[in-house]
């Protein structure tokens, strides 16, 4: 008995000692057992779906990623930004810093800076990283002696003056996510120290000079703004369940709240979703009706332009936690099954599909692949894969935005987007 019981316990040694030779460095995706229990279970599988549904090469995979990279990412001479045979977005200034363009909107968004910044992290490019990181620092970030402290400026100019005058939540929560993983990615420990403090200022606020903490603390879920107008609906795109996951396990301060967080972001995405259509309003109420918002000079009660990007964040928290598989892959077979009846020929709708407008992009090719994750459905699930791999990037006036949500969701899909 004693021999056996040696014998497994020689075993056991041998798979952990394994285990941590193959994470080591850290340049490796994060294993299952570097996250510590707590939460949803992280799957730890990063499947790359062009090779494996559609069987496309590694290769081939390997060789657009690099060439999407080439496209968006080239510094590009930010005089000829507004030509139409432009492909980057990406803009260096000086030695130290660059910025993520909005093309079509003359301006530097929160957004695009955060969304570049993890596509840096993902594609392991820390000198663009920082460069990002440097000019967001220096330009969005709201001073201390602010009642926006830890809040960045969610609009700004080229030249980094501030115009936007709040924040744009997402914003805040991708960067946040971005730089807790190069942290551990690249072994600097300030940019983990740089996220903390997103979040501890973030969530502080004494709800007195107009500003309101990131997160409702009653409801745990994600303000559309942070004002006294704006903090009580939300943007269903906003909810990124995937992340707050992460954050229970590396903000030991409000551990507790983000896994509550992550369950609310979860339903989140289930209840704004239209029951027949699947469609999510731009703006929703914590309660999931879709918002009319009065400062909007649209109808935020619409599938639009915020909304696109919500199956991309099902599809993500489908596959890295699957803590609401069977609910995700219910939604996303009603959204996706509606696209594939209305025939891919528009982009903007009521949520009960009514009322249709504008064109079916390259955003919500992008997006949809990657809510396509979650189909068990395997004929539909291989038309969007297919839709994805046969889209090309963007080019013009209008690459910023379609573009920025195209690169993640092909992070996504062929497996290179990975916890660090």
């Amino acid at each position: 008995m004693k021999r056996i019981f040696r014998i497994l316990m020689i075993a056991i040694c041998c798979m952990v000692s394994c285990n941590m030779v193959a994470n080591a460095g850290n340049d490796k995706p994060i294993s299952v057992n570097a996250l510590p229990a707590k939460g949803a279970f992280y799957t730890g599988k990063y499947t790359n779906h062009f090779k494996h549904v559609l069987g496309i090469s590694q290769e081939q995979v390997d060789a657009r990623m690099d060439s999407l990279w080439q496209h968006f990412f080239t510094p590009g001479d930010f005089s000829r930004f507004a030509q139409a045979d432009q492909s980057t977005v990406y803009y260096e200034v000086n030695d130290s810093m660059a910025f993520v363009y909005d093309v079509g909107s003359d301006d530097v968004r929160t957004e695009g800076m955060s969304y570049g910044m993890m596509i840096c992290l993902q594609l392991d490019k820390p000198k663009q990283f920082d460069r990002l990181w440097r000019w967001a620092k220096t330009y969005m970030r709201y001073p201390d002696s602010s009642p926006w402290s830890g809040y960045f400026c969610w609009q700004c100019k080229a030249d980094g003056t501030p115009f936007g005058h709040s924040n744009a939540s997402d914003g805040e929560v991708y960067f946040a996510t971005a730089l807790f993983m190069a942290a551990h990615r690249w072994n600097n420990p300030q940019y983990e120290d740089d996220a903390l403090d997103i979040l501890h200022q973030t969530m502080t606020k004494p709800c007195t000079e107009g500003v309101w903490n990131l997160y409702d603390s009653g409801t745990h879920v994600i303000t559309f703004v942070p004002t006294d107008d704006a903090h009580l609906y939300t943007d269903p795109s906003y909810q990124l369940p995937a992340f707050t996951e992460l954050w229970s396990r590396w903000d030991k301060e409000r551990a507790d709240f983000w896994k509550e967080a992550s369950v609310a972001a979860r339903r989140q995405l289930r209840i704004a979703s239209h029951p027949v259509t699947g469609l999510y309003p731009d703006y929703s109420t914590y309660d999931g009706e879709p918002f009319r918002c009065p400062y909007c000079g649209y109808d935020s009660r619409r599938f639009q332009y915020d909304a696109i990007r919500c199956p991309m964040n099902v599809g993500m928290d489908y596959y890295l936690f699957g803590a609401d598989r069977e609910l995700q892959s219910e939604t996303m077979l009603r959204l996706l099954t509606f696209f594939r009846d209305e025939g891919f020929e528009h982009g903007q709708f009521e949520v009960d599909g009514s009322n249709p407008t504008g064109n079916y992009t390259i955003g919500m090719t992008g997006a949809n692949a990657v809510g396509a994750i979650a189909l068990h459905d395997e004929k539909l699930k291989r038309q969007y894969l297919q839709m994805l791999w046969d889209a090309r990037p963007p080019k013009g006036q209008w690459r910023y935005y379609e573009g920025m949500v195209y690169m993640l969701s092909m992070l996504h899909v062929s497996g290179n987007f990975r916890i660090y």
